[in-house]
């Protein structure tokens, strides 16, 4: 039971057509002009890629172009961090260490 997609050369309008079964023919007209001059269309589908090809796949200037973006912001520079930390020295005494 496919769905055909159609264009119509007068109004350049597309129309989903539903036929029964694959060999079926019958005459088709424009949805929205009745005209008989449309002409079946390419229409793409979908298929499922897991994230790891989605990664391969991707265009190899991409991690360069996201490092060049992420660079000047706050996040991208890797000493924020120690503002956060806390010295050895200033840390309370944990005690004897735990025998396993």
């Amino acid at each position: 039971m496919p769905i055909y997609v159609y264009q119509c050369a007068r109004c350049d309008n597309r129309s989903e057509i539903f036929f029964r079964s694959v060999n079926t023919t019958r005459e088709v007209a424009c949805e929205s002009c009745g005209s008989a001059d449309i002409e079946r269309v390419f229409t793409p589908f979908a298929i499922y890629r897991s994230e790891l090809t989605k990664l391969q796949q991707l265009d190899p200037t991409y991690y360069k172009r996201v490092n060049d973006a992420i660079k000047n912001t706050p996040e991208g520079d890797p000493m924020r961090h120690l503002d956060r930390m806390t010295s050895f020295d200033s840390t309370p005494d944990p005690g004897e260490p735990i025998k396993f």
